[in-house]
C-alpha cells in the first residue's frame, strides 16, 4: 500500500474510533486536526468530512480489516499509537481504555503473515471495536 492511501486509512480508523461513543470531544478532533497535518493530508475533503457526522461502527471495522490484511508489523504499532494517543487525547485513561489498547495489541500479535486467509480476522476486528465503543463511553 503507498504511504498516502496507508494514511488515509489510518485517518480513517481513527477518526471511526473517535466517534465510537457516538460523539466527537474537542480533544479528539484536535488530535485528528494534528495528524492531518502530519501526513499532508489536511485539504483532503473526504478525510475532513469524517471529522463532521458520526461513522458507522461497521464501516470502521471494514477499515480496519482492510488496513490490517495489507499492513507490516511496523504500520500496524502505528495504528496501534494513534488509536492510543487518540484515548488519551482527554488526558484520562481509564482502566477500561487501558485494557482495549491491551486486546488490541493481543489482536495484532494474532494476525498471520498472510492475513488475507484468516477469515477470522473480521470477526476479531468486530470484537474489538464493539469492546472499544463501551470503554469509551464509559
Amino acid at each position: 500500500m503507498n504511504p498516502t492511501t496507508q494514511h488515509q486509512l489510518l485517518l480513517k480508523i481513527v477518526a471511526g474510533s473517535a466517534w465510537a461513543d457516538g460523539h466527537l470531544e474537542p480533544q479528539e478532533s484536535a488530535y485528528l486536526g494534528s495528524l492531518l497535518r502530519r501526513y499532508n493530508l489536511e485539504h483532503d475533503t473526504e478525510l475532513r468530512e469524517l471529522f463532521q457526522k458520526p461513522i458507522p461502527t461497521e464501516q470502521t471495522e471494514r477499515w480496519m480489516a482492510d488496513y490490517l490484511t495489507q499492513a507490516t508489523e511496523t504500520e500496524r504499532m502505528q495504528l496501534l499509537g494513534a488509536i492510543g494517543n487518540l484515548l488519551i487525547a482527554d488526558d484520562n485513561v481509564s482502566p477500561e481504555e487501558h485494557s482495549l489498547l491491551d486486546d488490541y495489541h493481543t489482536l495484532m500479535a494474532g494476525i498471520p503473515a498472510r492475513p488475507e486467509s484468516a477469515p477470522s480476522l473480521v470477526r476479531s476486528v468486530r470484537q474489538f471495536f464493539r469492546r472499544m465503543a463501551k470503554a469509551v463511553s464509559s
